[in-house]
């Protein structure tokens, strides 16, 4: 093989390696926040860093499943969160960047900034692929709130 080919073919590599969104993330195993939508879809958040920290940017893998426990995937995520003590916000505006497999969800761009009572709002929007051609998209919002 020409050097010029096998350079070129170890740049792209690197490239893609780099490109990945889960090229340097390592998530916890355990859930950092869970919750539940009223018709059942379940999301479960793994962070970059465990615990929770102040003022470190970082990213969240969440992950989507049904009642029977079958990952939800093509989802559209929004989150908006804040601190409603005071009346303020996230520092940030994180954004799902990539489904990195089938029902799991790549956030990043996670920012809290100051100790105390979180709340964080998260719309989704779905259609559970078993559900016939007619039926229309699902939208839910689920409220988490917690303490840093």
């Amino acid at each position: 093989m020409p050097i010029l080919l096998k350079k070129a073919i170890q740049h792209l590599l690197l490239l893609l390696l780099l490109s990945s969104p889960q090229s340097f993330a390592e998530f916890s195993e355990q859930t950092v926040l869970s919750a539940n939508t009223p018709k059942g879809i379940s999301i479960d958040i793994f962070s970059e860093i465990t615990p929770l920290d102040i003022n470190r940017i970082h990213s969240w893998l969440l992950r989507l499943t049904d009642i029977q426990g079958r990952p939800v995937s093509n989802a559209q995520i929004e989150l908006v969160g804040g601190m409603p003590e005071h009346d303020h916000g996230l520092p940030t505006q994180p954004q799902i960047t990539a489904e990195t497999e089938v029902g799991s969800y790549l956030l990043e761009g996670v920012r809290f900034h100051m100790p105390g009572n979180w709340q964080l709002d998260i719309k989704l929007t779905y259609k559970l692929t078993y559900e016939p051609d007619t039926a229309g998209l699902t939208t839910e919002t689920i409220t988490i709130e917690f303490q840093l």
